[in-house]
């Protein structure tokens, strides 16, 4: 599980192999050993409507003790560096976030890892490559350029550079488990990011929806329209979904965040993208069931 990560310490800078490697920063995480107890408390607490960790088990994929963890990032700009890291890594179990331009992919992983592992920025398009984050040489968390942007300023970039990338790494030979979706609660969900969406369901991809930025609307009622029309529009009224806020300064921001690591363990476990499914199913009804009753 990835928890309580603290200090950077920069091991080696950015190289680059003969051939077509992507680049490639390699950085080892430190961790605060004494939030252990604590997420591994929280998630027990929280297991009967959500995925949990291995109970008893001292070491997770995330390493929470020192020496830290161990987090090696191949940019992908072209199809050869898709090619390279995915003859590197791609046996690795894998999950991708995707999403529309500024919905807080980059954001989110910083937060999740502890630190600033890809490019975050209030400009739509910031992510031009496709970021494969390995951590400890376990497990591979996918960051893919945004999707346009509602007022079109980056559909030209999807066009042309990003919708070939995205398309040559889903038809990669890699271990590809499950997709995080995230969309901005506050935002319109466009006729592009619907039929996205939709696409995805056909080709039978595990997805769970992430609902960002919510935690910035103070009105709860106002999160309430929001969350209803976003999930009606996705076709996620009855699908796996969870609301993400990417801060350690509030209890919902933890919260969301051991919640996201959990399912990421899930996806590991569970051995297979079929498997993966079901596991989503399973805990689709189960949360259903929990809500009814």
């Amino acid at each position: 599980m990835l928890s309580g990560l603290g200090r950077l310490i920069v091991l080696g800078g950015v190289s680059f192999c003969p051939g077509p490697r992507p680049a490639i920063t390699r950085r080892v995480l430190s961790t605060a050993a004494s939030s252990t107890r604590a997420a591994a408390a929280a998630a027990a607490g929280e297991a009967s409507a959500k995925p949990s960790a291995s109970a008893g088990r001292d070491e997770y994929l995330i390493h929470l003790k020192d020496p830290g963890n161990e987090v090696e990032i191949l940019r992908c700009a072209s199809l050869e560096d898709l090619d390279a890291a995915a003859e590197r890594y791609g046996h690795l179990p894998q999950v991708c976030f995707a999403g529309e331009s500024n919905a807080g992919k980059s954001s989110m992983l910083n937060h999740l890892i502890g630190q600033r592992v890809t490019r975050s920025s209030s400009v739509a398009g910031k992510t031009r490559t496709i970021d494969w984050i390995v951590v400890n040489n376990k497990v591979v968390l996918t960051d893919l350029p945004g999707l346009p942007a509602r007022d079109g300023q980056t559909s030209l970039l999807w066009d042309n550079v990003f919708e070939p990338l995205f398309q040559c790494y889903m038809e990669s030979k890699i271990d590809m488990r499950a997709m995080f979706f995230l969309h901005d609660s506050r935002w319109r969900v466009s006729s592009p990011i619907r039929n996205f969406v939709d696409e995805m369901k056909a080709k039978h991809i595990p997805l769970l929806l992430v609902l960002t930025k919510d935690d910035q609307l103070e009105n709860p009622n106002q999160r309430l329209v929001y969350y209803e029309k976003a999930t009606r529009r996705l076709d996620f009224e009855d699908g796996m979904h969870m609301h993400y806020a990417a801060t350690n300064e509030t209890p919902y921001g933890r919260k969301s965040r051991r919640q996201l690591l959990r399912y990421i363990e899930t996806f590991v476990e569970a051995g297979s993208r079929e498997a993966c499914r079901l596991k989503l199913e399973v805990i689709t009804n189960l949360s259903i069931i929990y809500t009814i009753c």
